[in-house]
């Protein structure tokens, strides 16, 4: 088995993976490990500091982040799969764990063998958005002039083979479209390229192109999720105008931090901080984390497949 880690996926999940043979009645008896495979300092990282804080309180050690980005998520990966096996090393993982098998042709690891998924902490929904001068107030708009107009179109998002990027050549092929795509090293900067105008449409987090919309200086055209949110009650999904869019551990040592952490969940400090971020909690058992993981592959392969999209 690989190392425990969590796991958050877009319409997704926070899941706590645990690898080999701590035991389970001391456990923790050292500091746990708790790597974060993005930068720090957004909202996913202050998340998780929040989180960490809360273990270190009810285990009486320290849970340190450790920011290990790069290679869409990869290098934090592999890290935490060549781990020790004992229980104490924690991986965030995002929704890039369930696309990268397909999307990368030869992983230094497994996505599926080398790590035991703990719980799912949350789900979160993206939004697609535009610049105001842009044409287009909703998806059907937007299939209607990118039909009208094949290959002029472009839509930004953070690095290549991110959800928001995997979700646009969701939406590309599902409406059969031929519109171009424009990757950042980050969806911080893509947001600002649209902000002046460089760039007509971005797909990201709702969070982080929240101020905006209400500022009025972007405009929502969908939300890539499977369902609305609530901070954007009145934006309809993709789906809804698009329907063929889609979106070996110890027992005792898996049970006992998915209820620390399930018990950490219903601390003020973390139920505000996902209020914050508008995800949805979910707080789901071991088997369930399992189930999820595994069909959320499944469910990303055919869409990265269809989409053409490689990273190797």
């Amino acid at each position: 088995m690989g190392t425990l880690r969590l796991a958050v996926c877009t319409s997704a999940f926070l899941g706590i993976f645990v690898s080999a043979e701590p035991d389970a009645q001391s456990f923790p008896v050292r500091p746990v490990r708790y790597i974060m495979p993005l930068p720090a300092g957004n909202e996913t990282d202050l998340f998780a500091r929040v989180l960490a804080k809360q273990l270190a309180e009810g285990w009486g050690q320290q849970v340190n982040v450790d920011n290990r980005p790069g290679g869409g998520t990869i290098i934090g990966t592999d890290l935490a799969a060549k781990a020790p096996a004992d229980g104490y090393t924690l991986m965030h993982a995002l929704t890039a764990h369930t696309i990268n098998p397909t999307l990368i042709a030869r992983l230094p690891y497994d996505t599926l063998k080398d790590f035991a998924c703990v719980t799912q902490i949350s789900n979160f929904s993206g939004v697609l958005i535009a610049h105001p001068s842009f044409p287009v107030k909703n998806v059907k708009d937007l299939i209607a002039l990118a039909k009208a107009q094949p290959g002029k179109i472009v839509y930004a998002t953070g690095p290549i083979g991110t959800t928001n990027h995997i979700l646009g050549e969701s939406l590309r092929t599902a409406a059969g479209i031929d519109i171009g795509h424009v990757p950042y090293k980050g969806g911080g900067l893509a947001i600002q390229d649209l902000l002046a105008g460089n760039v007509p449409l971005v797909s990201n987090v709702v969070l982080e192109v929240l101020p905006f919309i209400r500022s009025g200086k972007v405009k929502p055209i969908a939300v890539t999720g499977p369902k609305r949110t609530a901070s954007l009650p009145g934006v309809p999904t993709v789906g809804e105008s698009l329907p063929s869019y889609r979106a070996g551990t110890p027992a005792a040592v898996v049970k006992q931090i998915n209820a620390d952490v399930v018990k950490a969940m219903q601390s003020t400090e973390i139920r505000e901080r996902i209020t914050q971020m508008d995800l949805e909690p979910v707080a789901s058992t071991p088997a369930q984390c399992d189930a999820f993981l595994r069909e959320q592959v499944s469910v990303w392969g055919p869409i990265v497949k269809a989409s053409g999209a490689r990273a190797d």
